[in-house]
This record gives structure tokens, C-alpha cells and sequence, in this order.
């Protein structure tokens, strides 16, 4: 990588990477919850238990289980942060970072976001409102496509706004 590449992304290069390593602790530390649990080390499990519920409802019928313990948050959302990790890498990539930043906001990533939202939003509303019950199988897939979308739609605006930064810098 010339310096030249490296210098006119470097914000986007070091906030988006940033990002992608809390993402990646975050889904880290889902999967150490059961694996602390079952070493013995209850009371980091459990605190770590409790920070995830603060965005999951952690219900038994819709986790996976390691070691026959339960993963730190639902399977949708570790779909959610599995399928982001990807995406979100995929955005170093130079050709492809360039591509969706020629994008329109409002005529390609808002509509793709909420494209990739739209099954998740569709599968929740009518497990509230009808007796239907989603398979985790359906909730591993309208998990992993929000999070891709969401790592699109984030991606972005991180993108738009570091290349503003760049550009009052010069």
C-alpha cells in the first residue's frame, strides 16, 4: 500500500478500524460468557451476562448454547454482530470503499439498510401480533442481514464524514 493511499484514508483507516475492533470484542466476549460460566468463572460471566442484557432479551428458547451454556445474547443478535464483522472488513478494501462512496445516500445505502432491515422487522412484528413463532434458523438470517446492512449504512457515514475531515485538513 502506497503512502499516498494510506494518507488520504487515514482517519477513515483508524476510527473505522477502531470500530471493527470493539465489534469484534463485543462478539468476543458473547461467546466467552458460556466458556467463563463453564471454567467456573461465574462472576465475570455473569457481569458480562448482564451488560449484553442490556440490548438482548437473552430468552433460552431463541440461544445458542456452548459447553451447554448459553451464549451471551440471542442468536439474532449474534447474527448481528457475526455478519457485521465481515462487512465492516470488507470496507478497507480500497476499490469497494470507493464504489460505495460515489454512492447516493438516499437512492442506494438508506434504501439497502432498510432493505436488510425489512425481514427483521417483518419476523418480529408478527411474532408480537400473531401466535406464529420464527425458527432460529430464520433468526440467525434476518439477524446476519441487519447486521450487514447496519455495517453498510455505518461504513458510510463514517466514510463521508472522515473524507469532510480529510478535506479541512488540507
Amino acid at each position: 500500500m502506497s503512502r499516498e493511499v494510506f494518507k488520504e484514508d487515514r482517519i477513515f483507516i483508524i476510527s473505522w478500524g477502531v470500530f471493527i475492533g470493539i465489534m469484534t470484542l463485543l462478539l468476543l466476549g458473547v461467546v466467552a460468557v458460556p466458556l467463563l460460566e463453564f471454567w467456573g468463572a461465574a462472576g465475570i460471566a455473569d457481569f458480562l451476562y448482564r451488560a449484553y442484557h442490556l440490548s438482548c432479551h437473552q430468552l433460552p428458547s431463541r440461544s445458542w448454547f456452548i459447553c451447554g451454556k448459553k451464549l451471551g445474547v440471542c442468536i439474532r443478535c449474534f447474527a448481528t454482530y457475526v455478519f457485521f464483522i465481515p462487512v465492516g472488513v470488507a470496507l478497507f478494501i480500497r476499490p469497494l470503499r470507493t464504489w460505495i462512496a460515489r454512492r447516493s445516500f438516499l437512492r442506494f445505502v438508506l434504501p439497502v439498510w432498510l432493505g436488510s432491515l425489512s425481514p427483521l422487522l417483518i419476523d418480529g412484528l408478527l411474532q408480537l401480533v400473531t401466535p406464529w413463532e420464527s425458527t432460529n434458523f430464520l433468526r440467525f438470517v434476518t439477524g446476519g442481514l441487519a447486521g450487514a446492512g447496519t455495517a453498510l449504512l455505518l461504513g458510510y457515514l463514517v466514510l463521508r464524514f472522515t473524507q469532510k475531515v480529510e478535506a479541512s485538513l488540507r
